[in-house]
C-alpha cells in the first residue's frame, strides 16, 4: 500500500512540475544549461547508446522534450514526434504550402508551381550567359557589344520574371544546402507544440498530432535561408522572419507586427522591470504586449543568439558587447555597453554559455574563449581542434561543458579559469545542439536521432 501511495505521489509531482514548467524550446529554456543533468561523458556509435532512430531526412533543429515525448524536425517541412523511452516514432506531420489548402487550392498551387518551374528553366541559361558576359565586361569595360548583350539579356530575364510572378505564391524560397528549411527548433507549452519552417509556414499541434492551425506568415528573403526559432511567451507565439510577428498561440491569428532586421539567431525572452520583452539577434528590443519597439539600435549579432542574465544582455562574437537593461520599460535603453571585448576574429555560429561569472564561446575554427562576465577580460583561449565547424551551441550539463562540431566530434570540458579536458567523443554529423534530461543526452544527427546514456 505504501509503495502504491509513493508511486502515485511521484507521478503527481511529475505532472505538477510539467504543468508549472515554462515553455520548452531552443536550447530547452534558451540558456543551454542543464544543471541537474548527469549524462555520460564518453560515448561513440557503439558505446553508451540507449537507442538510435533513423529520421525521415536531415535537419539542424534542436530536439525538445515534453513529458514522455521528444519533438524534432526533418527536411523540408516535417515535424516528428518520438517516444522518449525507446525512440520509436509516434507520428510525423508535414507542413507544406499544400497542407494549408483544400483539395482544389492545392491542385491549383501545384499547377502554378509547375508553370513557374518551366519559366525558371528558361531563365537559368539566360542568367548564366549574363554572368559570363559580366565577367568578360570586367576585363574589357569598353566593349560596346558586351554591354548591348547584357542589356538584351536583362530585358529577357525581366520579361520572364514578370511572366512567372503570378505563379510564385506557393513556390519554395531559396535556402542553402547547409541550412535547409528545418533549422528552427519547435517550442511547446506542455499541451501543444509549435513549429516554424524556412518556407515561412508556422503550425500548431496537440501532443497527439492533431493540427490546430497552420499559416503562411511571410516568406524569408535572407541569404542562406531562415533559422531563427520561435519563442513562446504567455499566450503569444513570437516569430521572426523578415519582420517580427506575435501570433495568438491558440488560433494563429497575427496580433501585431514589428519591424526588425532579418537574422539567423533565435529570439530570447527578457524582462525590463515587470515588462516582458523579446530581444532578437539583430539588436532590437520589443515589448511583447503590443509590439512597441523600445530600441532597434543595439549592435546585434551576425550568426548566433544573445544570452540574458537578469538585467544584462550579452552579444558575444568577435566584437563582443554587454548591455544593461533599464529598471523600467519607460526608461531609454542605453547603447553604451558595460564592457567591450575583442575575441578571435572569425564567425561565431555557436551561441555561448554563461556560468558562474564566465562566458564560454567558440569560433567556427574551434578557437575556444573564456571571458570574465564582470569586465570582459579574456581569461584564456584554446584551440580545441575539433575539425568541421562548431554549429551546435555550447551546453552545460551538470558539472561539465559540451562543445561540439558538425563532424560529430564533442569535447567535454570542466568549466573554470583553467583549461581541463575530460573526454573527446565521436558520432555522426550533426549541427543541432545537444539536449539533456537526467542521465541521458539526445543528439539529432544528420541521419539518426540518438539517445546516449550509461550502458
Amino acid at each position: 500500500m505504501r509503495t502504491v501511495f509513493l508511486t502515485c505521489l511521484v507521478c503527481l509531482l511529475i505532472i505538477f512540475s510539467l504543468a508549472h514548467a515554462g515553455p520548452v524550446g531552443w536550447r530547452t529554456d534558451g540558456t543551454g544549461k542543464y544543471p541537474a543533468a548527469a549524462p555520460p561523458m564518453k560515448w561513440s556509435a557503439d558505446a553508451n547508446i540507449v537507442w538510435k532512430t533513423p529520421m525521415p531526412s536531415w535537419s539542424n533543429a534542436t530536439p525538445i522534450i515534453v513529458g514522455n515525448k521528444l519533438f524534432v524536425c526533418s527536411e523540408p517541412t516535417t515535424l516528428v514526434c518520438v517516444n522518449l523511452a525507446d525512440g520509436k516514432i509516434f507520428w510525423t506531420r508535414t507542413n507544406t504550402y499544400f497542407d494549408m489548402l483544400d483539395a482544389a487550392g492545392a491542385a491549383k498551387a501545384k499547377s502554378d508551381n509547375t508553370k513557374a518551374e518551366a519559366i525558371s528553366r528558361k531563365i537559368a541559361p539566360l542568367d548564366l550567359s549574363r554572368r559570363r558576359a559580366r565577367r568578360q565586361l570586367g576585363k574589357s569595360p569598353k566593349d560596346a557589344e558586351l554591354k548591348e548583350k547584357i542589356q538584351n539579356l536583362n530585358k529577357q530575364i525581366r520579361a520572364l520574371k514578370a511572366e512567372m510572378k503570378p505563379f510564385t505564391k506557393y513556390r519554395m524560397p531559396k535556402a542553402h544546402k547547409t541550412n535547409g528549411y528545418s533549422s528552427s527548433t519547435p517550442v511547446s507549452d506542455g499541451k501543444h507544440v509549435y513549429v516554424l519552417f524556412g518556407t515561412g509556414v508556422a503550425a500548431c499541434y496537440d501532443l497527439a498530432g492533431n493540427r490546430k492551425w497552420i499559416k503562411l506568415i511571410e516568406k524569408p528573403t535572407q541569404g542562406y535561408g531562415h533559422s531563427a526559432s520561435p519563442l513562446l511567451v504567455g499566450d503569444k507565439l513570437l516569430v521572426h522572419i523578415i519582420g517580427l510577428f506575435a501570433l495568438d498561440a491558440k488560433s494563429g491569428e497575427i496580433l501585431w507586427q514589428a519591424k526588425a532586421r532579418q537574422c539567423w539567431g533565435s529570439l530570447v525572452h527578457a524582462k525590463i522591470g515587470r515588462t516582458d520583452v523579446v530581444i532578437n539577434s539583430s539588436g532590437s528590443v520589443i515589448r511583447i504586449s503590443d509590439g512597441e519597439v523600445l530600441t532597434n539600435r543595439l549592435p546585434g549579432l551576425k550568426y548566433n543568439t544573445p544570452i540574458i542574465d537578469s538585467d544584462k544582455a550579452y552579444f558575444i562574437q568577435t566584437k563582443s558587447e554587454v548591455f544593461k537593461l533599464p529598471k523600467d520599460a519607460s526608461e531609454k535603453i542605453s547603447r553604451r555597453p558595460l564592457w567591450r571585448a575583442t575575441l578571435k576574429k572569425d564567425r561565431y555560429y555557436a551561441s555561448p554559455v554563461l556560468h558562474q561569472g564566465l562566458v564560454y564561446a567558440v569560433t567556427q575554427g574551434s578557437i575556444f574563449s573564456v571571458i570574465d562576465s564582470k569586465d570582459g577580460s579574456v581569461v584564456y583561449t584554446k584551440n580545441l581542434r575539433l575539425g568541421g565547424k562548431p554549429y551546435p551551441s555550447i551546453t552545460l550539463a551538470g558539472k561539465y561543458l559540451y562543445v561540439s562540431s558538425d563532424n560529430g566530434r564533442t569535447v567535454v570540458l570542466k568549466p573554470g579559469r583553467e583549461y581541463e579536458e575530460v573526454a573527446r567523443n565521436r558520432l555522426e554529423t550533426f549541427r543541432s545542439s545537444p539536449v539533456f534530461r537526467g542521465k541521458r543526452l539526445y543528439i539529432r544527427g544528420y541521419k539518426n536521432l540518438w539517445c546516449i546514456g550509461k550502458e
